[in-house]
This record gives structure tokens, sequence and C-alpha cells, in this order.
């Protein structure tokens, strides 16, 4: 008896050890542990905002909030060939812009976001239209865009922006 007590009891305890070993293997998951799920929808409608605050700053002439509002602190903007490094870099290329084309008027479409997965990184890419004059005498120039957006401090920033003009379609 003596014998089936112990191998009884040898049995529960490897069934036990088992048991316990499986438990560490296998942990639950815990739901509070687990990041929240982003709404990528929701993100990408608060970046087509900030894109449309952006334009509004662009017709009211407004290079500082752009620079200091809009762009990241260390974007990059590109234009005309040339990259503009930093707020300072790129408030002073806006405000020439400004003196050289006082009456600019800009418009411009997101014809594409992409966030991603983990909400702090998304891709603009669109169609601009720029009337040099404001008042159509001087031809309108339509181009295209691409812009890369990051999460700073729970805010959407443009950290680079590039764009140009489309090419003239070759004539026959």
């Amino acid at each position: 008896m003596n014998k089936s007590l112990t191998l009884a009891a040898a049995v529960a305890t490897a069934l036990l050890a088992t048991g316990c070993q499986k438990a560490a293997e296998e942990p639950k998951e815990d739901a509070a542990a687990a990041p929240p799920a982003v709404d990528l929808a929701a993100e990408e409608q608060a970046i087509r905002n900030r894109s449309g605050e952006w334009m509004n700053y662009a017709n009211s002439k407004d290079a500082a909030s752009i620079a200091n509002g809009i762009a990241a602190p260390d974007a990059v903007f590109i234009d005309d060939e040339k990259a503009y490094k930093g707020a300072a870099a790129i408030q002073a290329a806006m405000e020439a812009e400004i003196k050289e084309a006082p009456d600019a008027m800009f418009s411009w479409t997101s014809d594409q976001v992409r966030v991603a997965e983990s909400g702090d990184l998304a891709v603009e890419i669109g169609s601009y239209n720029f009337d040099p004059d404001g008042a159509g005498k001087k031809p309108a120039i339509q181009g295209s865009f691409a812009t890369t957006w990051v999460k700073v401090d729970g805010q959407w920033r443009a950290l680079t922006d590039a764009g140009g003009a489309n090419a003239a379609a070759p004539t026959p």
C-alpha cells in the first residue's frame, strides 16, 4: 500500500509541476497591457485637417505659423530644387516668396493619406494649384506634392515636404 501511495504522490507532484510550468510558459494576455488600437481613419482626417490649416496659413501669408506650428522642429522642405532645413530657414524662404508674389494664392488637394499602423507616421500625396498673382493674369502652375507627417507631442507636424510643377505634355 505504501508503494501505491508513494506512486500516486509522485504522479500528482509531476502533474502539478507540469501544470505550473505550463502556466508559466503561457501567460494570459492582459487587456490593460495591450496598447490601444489606432483609429487610422481618425488620424487620416486629422492630417487632412492640418493640411487645410497649412493652406489657410499660406493664403494669409503667415510664414511663422507654418514654420513653427505646422513644420516639425527638424523639418526639411524642398522647393524650387532647394532644401530648407529647420524652422528659421523654412520661415525665411516663405517670407521671401511672399515678398516676390504678395498676391499669390494656393490650393491643394490631398489625393491620398496613408497612416502607419503605429499611428505616429503618415504620408500625404496630392496635387496643388499656385496662382502667382491671385487675379489669374499670370498662368497658374499645377503640380504634385508629397508630405511626410509625424506626431510631435500628440500633434501632426510636417517632417518633409516636396513638390514640383507637373511636366507639360510633349507637343506632337
